[in-house]
């Protein structure tokens, strides 16, 4: 039972000349068809495929967070009004910050403020007690009234 292979003849010179243009012709074909094919892929790429949106970046956000942090943790100036024998003045008062001490923005004296007892002491020298004066605060106003204060005075 063996099988008979099948005799092939050499072809002619026409006969192989025929098969080889046919063969140039579809390989012609075929780059000129993969050509359009790449054109329609990357047309319909474009159109069809979603692209995802472009990643918002974090520095806005980190911004804001930074200057909200400073907002909250550090002391803002506040406007306020004292007086000491019938003698009436605004200044702005700035309650400073951990190792720099509080200043009066129109005076020379060193501020120690007692908020619970509405009280203002203006010192020459704060180690030295007999150099204040006891003042009574009469109104106390936040960081936007302390703010048109500086700008408008």
């Amino acid at each position: 039972m063996a099988i008979n292979p099948k005799k092939q003849t050499l072809l002619n010179k026409s006969d192989f000349q025929k098969q080889q243009a046919n063969k140039n012709k579809k390989r012609r074909l075929s780059a000129q068809q993969i050509k359009r094919q790449q054109e329609i892929a990357q047309q319909h790429g474009h159109q069809g495929v979603q692209t995802e949106p472009p990643k918002k970046s974090l520095t806005p956000l980190i911004i804001i967070g930074v200057v909200t942090l400073i907002a909250i943790l550090f002391p803002k100036p506040q406007l306020i009004t004292y007086q000491k024998l019938n003698m009436v003045t605004q200044s702005v008062y700035w309650p400073g910050l951990p190792g720099v001490k509080p200043v009066l923005f129109d005076s020379l004296l060193q501020p120690i403020k007692a908020s619970e007892r509405s009280t203002l002491y203006l010192c020459q020298d704060v180690s030295k007690p007999s150099t204040c004066q006891k003042y009574a605060i009469l109104e106390n106003h936040g960081f936007i009234a302390a703010l048109k204060y500086l700008i408008f005075n």
